[in-house]
């Protein structure tokens, strides 16, 4: 197994960090933003020398040649030849980029200088790292993930880390207390009597690959906190008081419908409809207030900068001006971005822990949330009222939802439980057009929550979530049979679930209750 994909886990732990502690950390930051920066400056100038070389050109212009003679022929020995020829046009690729020096390892070598340059400030592992993640940005652009790399603005860095835990940022024990080295500084880390996890998690000692230096503005004040990256399994977390392990497998199938604000489970023994991160949208609210406090401020201080009906100057490049109430706003608007995250995490983490009890075998359908959180492209015009229609879609409630996040935590928390976690074939499967009693497929309109399903008036989600749990072992379709076995103990389930829901949340639109 590589180091890629061996297992490993987080701990995360706040340190003891003085005036003079925090002065050296900003510093330390400062360097690495800059080192980070020149070294990205740096591959894109190789990189464009090596766009400008014409026999690079012409071999990029024979590989896309090679390529399409790949895609075209159907002659077995045909393939194979081309395939032996694109591997040595790949090699010549190679070696023009190593001529150029633009590799990782070149960059490596770049960083040693300026390394020397600040003083001893870095040490050669947490440069090198950063040449790494400036290397890292710029493959996101090359292979067509990223659209283009983006320098760090200043104040901007937030984390520096070690390639190991032998030399640099390293974490020592002693008389029972762990102190972190950072490039010569020495400072203590806090360690709860209460906090198990963190002393289960520090007993694989010998385990960490490196540790990394983080900090954040929390209530207006920056902490710091060390990541110590452990190879192995994370440890179970117990309760404090009984000392039981939280999370425990249940036993059978879970189907989970995922939507843009909810998820739909359904297993032998529960049917739920929960919404995700219920306590965002609150803060929501109150990000709302200080974005216009900001614009009003904003206004106010740069009246050059807007024309008279209010819209902004675009070829305006006087400087802006901020003040310091301004300046404060957006210090907690910050501070609320942060909330955000953090109680959304838990959220999904509390959820995911609900979901784990409920069985050992899980069924999602994918969703595809990147096609859907774009706006719409077809301009249309509403029969009701004669105006054009709302192109926005599900950009904000996924953004502040975030459901892909929950599947991954659950997923995640599958594979060190050892439960099973199968992504079914949402194409074919076709959950949520699907009727198992009549056997055929019928498209329904979005607002239409309710299914008709024999003499039962079922709710789509819990619906669609209860057909995948039934998924036949190819994960391609749904199984009849076994939808018509479990059916009477799914509506038991449903109802219960739908009355709760009645009684404690009556008027959430999202979830596609209605009162009657």
């Amino acid at each position: 197994m590589s180091k890629k994909d061996e297992p490993c886990f987080v701990l995360s732990l706040p340190m003891i960090t003085t005036q003079f502690d925090a002065r050296h950390f900003d510093k330390v930051f400062e360097v690495s933003r800059k080192i980070q920066n020149a070294c990205l400056g740096e591959i894109l100038k190789r990189d464009r020398l090596v766009q400008d070389n014409k026999q690079y050109r012409k071999n990029c212009r024979c590989i896309k040649a090679v390529r399409r003679k790949i895609q075209h022929s159907k002659d077995e020995k045909k393939v194979k030849k081309f395939e032996k020829e694109l591997r040595s046009l790949y090699t010549k690729q190679k070696e023009i980029e190593v001529r150029f020096g633009l590799t990782e390892y070149a960059i490596h070598n770049f960083v040693v200088p300026m390394k020397h340059h600040f003083n001893g400030l870095l040490d050669i592992n947490t440069a090198q790292k950063l040449a790494s993640r400036a290397w890292k940005s710029y493959e996101k652009k090359r292979y067509g993930d990223g659209r283009k790399v983006h320098f760090k603005k200043y104040g901007a860095m937030t984390s520096i880390e070690g390639k190991t835990n032998k030399s640099g940022i390293t974490l020592r024990e002693g008389k029972g207390k762990y102190v972190v080295n950072v490039i010569g500084i020495k400072v203590p880390v806090k360690v709860k009597e209460t906090d198990i996890y963190a002393k289960e998690a520090l007993m694989n000692f010998k385990q960490i690959k490196y540790c990394r230096i983080v900090r954040k503005m929390i209530r207006g004040k920056m902490r710091y906190f060390v990541q110590l990256v452990i190879k192995g399994i994370p440890p179970a977390k117990r309760d404090k008081d009984t000392g039981l392990f939280k999370v425990r497998l249940g036993k059978g199938r879970t189907g989970i419908d995922p939507g843009t604000q909810t998820m739909a489970i359904v297993s032998d023994g529960v049917a739920l409809l929960r919404e995700l991160a219920p306590d965002v949208d609150k803060l929501e609210k109150v990000k709302r207030l200080l974005l216009r406090k900001m614009d009003r401020s904003k206004r106010a201080t740069n009246p050059n900068k807007f024309n008279s009906d209010g819209t902004f100057k675009n070829k305006n490049k006087v400087r802006w001006v901020f003040s310091n109430n301004y300046i404060k706003l957006r210090d907690q608007l910050q501070d609320i971005g942060r909330n955000q995250v953090e109680k959304r995490r838990q959220s999904h983490c509390r959820l995911a822990n609900v979901v784990l009890r409920t069985g050992d075998e899980f069924y999602v359908e994918t969703m595809n949330y990147q096609a859907v959180q774009k706006r719409a492209k077809e301009t249309k015009i509403s029969e009701k009222t004669g105006k054009f229609q709302r192109k926005k879609r599900y950009g904000k409630s996924i953004a502040n939802k975030a459901p892909a996040l929950f599947v991954s935590i659950l997923e995640y928390k599958c594979k060190y439980l050892g439960a099973k976690f199968r992504k079914i074939n949402t194409w074919t499967a076709k959950a949520s057009q699907y009727n198992h009693k009549t056997n055929d497929y019928q498209k329904k309109n979005l607002h239409q929550r309710w299914n008709q399903v024999a003499d039962f008036t079922v709710q789509r989600d819990l619906y669609s979530a209860f057909l995948i749990k039934n998924i036949d072992n190819t994960l391609e379709k749904i199984d009849k049979d076994l939808c018509d076995k479990t059916f009477g103990n799914l509506i038991i389930k449903h109802d219960l679930e739908i009355q709760r829901l009645k009684i404690l949340m009556p008027s959430i639109s999202s979830i596609g209750i209605i009162m009657s």
